[in-house]
């Protein structure tokens, strides 16, 4: 790339704790010979950022005791609209695994490239299970549960085990979260949803303070002796200074806006609007503030309200937007 990470839409991932519960979670039914689980929440919370990183990042987290791997991960988007028939349903996945680029597939021939693609991936990583994560969940049909019923059997029959994670926007504006497991007959329970679990935003100073470190220590560009933070801030971060350095500040000005726009008290913080403050901070203002050394008040203060985060917030609360933050 000539161009940073952090300017690009998703194009870097970074672990956190709520991605590190996500992963023990999918591990802990995986142990239990479970053969799918569910993660629900809002928009904005920090879900697909999730599933990419552990889909590109199996082999630090798909592992055993031993920390051998055990499987390896993909991911697709199940696309909106209405698909009336298994045909449909096969297109729809394999274009989103980019296994084809007919127009339309059979159902048999779709089912087969699906099958195909599981036992490919699993045979070059010579292992036997592949977890599957699907963004956008919520969309799937009764009827398609039932098509995945299907691979699931025929991957069994061979030998492999396929696990799939149903990862779910809570509805269509990603505002109220509920767990509707109890809604699915008992086979469905059975196979897919023996367990669900909301996916959290960053929580309270600890989880933040890590988020931050990896900007500090393990996101890199354009070379291994480059994190994020010192490309932006390389006088201050040679001198010392780390972004984790100043969570506790950041912290408190979010509060403070909170308190300011009279948003209840809240330790939960979206992604979303995380990763905006944080790129705005480092790319507008340590990257381009003479003689940078930290950051003010102000300046978090202007990223955060460049990043939306009272927007996202009062959608958040269930609250109409008030003119302060329009």
């Amino acid at each position: 790339m000539d161009k940073h990470p952090i300017f690009i839409p998703n194009g870097f991932q970074i672990y956190t704790k709520p991605t590190e519960a996500a992963a023990n979670f999918v591990l802990q039914h995986i142990e239990n010979d479970h053969h799918g689980t569910a993660f629900y929440g809002g928009g904005g919370l920090g879900k697909t950022s999730a599933q990419q990183f552990m889909t590109d990042h199996a082999s630090r987290w798909l592992v055993d005791e031993s920390d051998a791997p055990i499987g390896v991960a993909s991911r697709l988007i199940m696309p909106s609209g209405a698909r009336r028939s298994d045909g449909a349903f096969y297109t729809a996945v394999a274009n989103s695994l980019r296994l084809t680029n007919a127009d339309r597939l059979t159902p048999q021939k779709g089912k087969e490239r699906l099958v195909n693609f599981i036992k490919t991936r699993c045979g070059q990583a010579q292992q036997t299970l592949m977890v599957m994560f699907i963004d956008n969940a919520q969309r799937i049909t009764r009827a398609e549960y039932d098509y995945l019923a299907d691979i699931d059997e025929q991957i069994t029959d061979a030998k492999l085990r396929l696990f799939v994670v149903f990862m779910r926007q809570s509805d269509a504006s990603g505002v109220e979260v509920a767990d509707d497991w109890s809604d699915y007959p008992s086979h469905m329970l059975r196979r897919w949803f023996m367990g669900s679990h909301p996916f959290l935003p960053l929580t309270g100073l600890d989880e933040v303070t890590h988020a931050l470190d990896r900007f500090d220590g393990s996101a890199f560009w354009p070379t291994p002796d480059m994190p994020f933070t010192r490309y932006f801030a390389r006088a201050a971060f040679d001198d010392g200074w780390r972004l984790a350095s100043q969570a506790a500040l950041i912290v408190d000005v979010v509060n403070a806006i909170r308190s300011q726009a009279n948003l209840p008290p809240s330790n939960a913080w979206p992604m979303a609007t995380f990763t905006g403050t944080v790129r705005y901070l480092l790319a507008n203002v340590a990257a381009k503030v003479p003689g940078f050394r930290e950051f003010t008040t102000e300046q978090i203060a202007d990223a955060l309200s460049v990043s939306g985060y009272l927007r996202l917030e009062y959608v958040r609360a269930n609250l109409l937007m008030r003119e302060a933050v329009a």
